[in-house]
C-alpha cells in the first residue's frame, strides 16, 4: 500500500483548500499560520507536487491542489460520518440473539419482558437453535452459547454454569426415598443432536450414585428437553435435565428435585464478534443478562443447586 502522508499535514491542507487562507486554517486549527504553512509544505514535499500559489495577498489552488482537495474533503466527510454515528449509537433498533432452544424458552424468554421495559425502542429477536452459528454468515448481534468458553478471536463473557439433576413430579417423590427407588421407575433421558458418551445420561447418574440396574433402558428417550419436561410434569416418569431448564418448572410447583446429587454440566456464555462489543445495545443486553444471571443465583432455588 503507498504511505500515506502524515495525517495532521493532509488536516491543514484540507483546511487551507477550505478557507483559502493560512490565517483562518490556523484559527481553526489552534495553531499559528506558520505551523500550517509548515505542514501544507511537508505535504507538497511528500507528494512532489505542489498544491498551493502563494502570494502576499491570497492563497489559491493549482490543478493538482484541486483534484486532492475534492479526494481529502470526501475523505473527512467519511471520518465526521462514522465520529456522528458512534455518537448516536442509541439503544433502539433490532437485537438478534441466538441461543439454544432450550435456554431460550426455559430461562431466557420468561425474563425478557423486563429487559423490554427498560429498553422500549429495541426490538429483540430470538433464534432458538442448538447448532452453533455463524456470526459472517447470519445477520446475528448476539449468541449465548453452550460450552467451555473456547471462543477464540470473540468477545465472551460467562453467564451461567449449568447442573443437571433428575426432576418428577411432586407426587411421584414420595416413592423416591433413596437413589435406589429409581430402578423401579420409569426414567425419561434426554438425547440432544450430538449426543455422546461424554454427555450426562442416566447410565452414569446412576453409576455415581452407586444404583445397580442390570440392562438399564429408559423409559423414553427424547431429542428435545421441553418434551422431557413436560412428560415429567405430567406425571409420567424421572427426567434427568438441566437445572437452568427445569427452575420455571419448580419454581411453578409443578417439578420437584427429589436428590441433591447433580452433574456439572457445560456453561453458558454470552459470544460476539469484538467488532461490535463496544455497542450501546450489545452493552446494555450484556449487563442485564448478567444482572439476571446473578438474581438467578441469589434465589432459594439458585443458592440451593447453584452456588
Amino acid at each position: 500500500m503507498t504511505r500515506l502522508p502524515n495525517l495532521k499535514s493532509i488536516q491543514a491542507f484540507e483546511a487551507v483548500a477550505r478557507h483559502l487562507s493560512f490565517k483562518h486554517a490556523a484559527d481553526e486549527l489552534c495553531v499559528t499560520p506558520t505551523a500550517v504553512s509548515h505542514q501544507v509544505k511537508s505535504l507538497e514535499t511528500h507528494l512532489g507536487l505542489q498544491l498551493l500559489n502563494r502570494s502576499n495577498r491570497f492563497v489559491s489552488l493549482t490543478p493538482d491542489g484541486i483534484i486532492y482537495a475534492q479526494h481529502i474533503s470526501k475523505a473527512f466527510e467519511h471520518l465526521t460520518a462514522g465520529t456522528d454515528a458512534l455518537a448516536k449509537d442509541e439503544i433502539s433498533g433490532d437485537l438478534t440473539i441466538t441461543t439454544t432452544t432450550s435456554f431460550a424458552s426455559n430461562w431466557l424468554s420468561p425474563r425478557l419482558a423486563q429487559f423490554a421495559e427498560l429498553y422500549p425502542n429495541l426490538s429483540v429477536r430470538i433464534l432458538g437453535c442448538d447448532d452453533v452459528t455463524d456470526f459472517k454468515s447470519e445477520p446475528i448481534d448476539i449468541a449465548i452459547r453452550y460450552g467451555f468458553g473456547d471462543y477464540p478471536d470473540m468477545h465472551c463473557a460467562w453467564v451461567l454454569d449449568d447442573y443437571v439433576a433428575p426432576v418428577c413430579k411432586p407426587a411421584l417423590a414420595k416413592d423416591l426415598q433413596t437413589a435406589e427407588d429409581l430402578s423401579a421407575a420409569r426414567l425419561i433421558q434426554y438425547e440432544w443432536s450430538g449426543f455422546s458418551e461424554a454427555d450426562p445420561s442416566w447410565d452414569k447418574w446412576l453409576k455415581e450414585n452407586n444404583v445397580q440396574v442390570d440392562g438399564f433402558r429408559p423409559f423414553v428417550t427424547y431429542s428435545e428437553e421441553h418434551m422431557c419436561l413436560l412428560t415429567a410434569s405430567d406425571g409420567h416418569g424421572v427426567s434427568l435435565v438441566s437445572l437452568i431448564a427445569a427452575e420455571r418448572y419448580v419454581r411453578d410447583g409443578r417439578l420437584i428435585v427429589p436428590y441433591h446429587s447433580k452433574f456439572k454440566n457445560k456453561s453458558y456464555f454470552l459470544v460476539c464478534p469484538h467488532s461490535i462489543a463496544h455497542k450501546s445495545k450489545i452493552k446494555a443486553f450484556q449487563n442485564w443478562l448478567l444482572d439476571q444471571a446473578d438474581l438467578f443465583r441469589e434465589t432459594d432455588f439458585g443458592k440451593e443447586f447453584f452456588c
